[in-house]
């Protein structure tokens, strides 16, 4: 499962959660304080690991 974030105007909120859902979209809804926390996580996750590949590959050529 892939999954995406959007920002939907207040405005057109039930209009646009309407036409996801009749396309069979999962509709969730998250708190942006919350977000940014899982989004910061997964940054540096996600650097930490790209750090140890990246040291792994220069000591293979010491």
């Amino acid at each position: 499962m892939t999954t995406f974030t959007i920002d939907i105007p207040d405005n057109n909120t039930d209009e646009i959660i309407a036409q996801l859902k009749k396309l069979g979209v999962k509709i969730r809804q998250s708190n942006l304080s919350k977000l940014d926390k899982l989004t910061k996580e997964a940054y540096e996750k996600h650097f930490t690991h790209q750090a140890k590949v990246s040291r792994k590959s220069v000591l293979r050529y010491l």
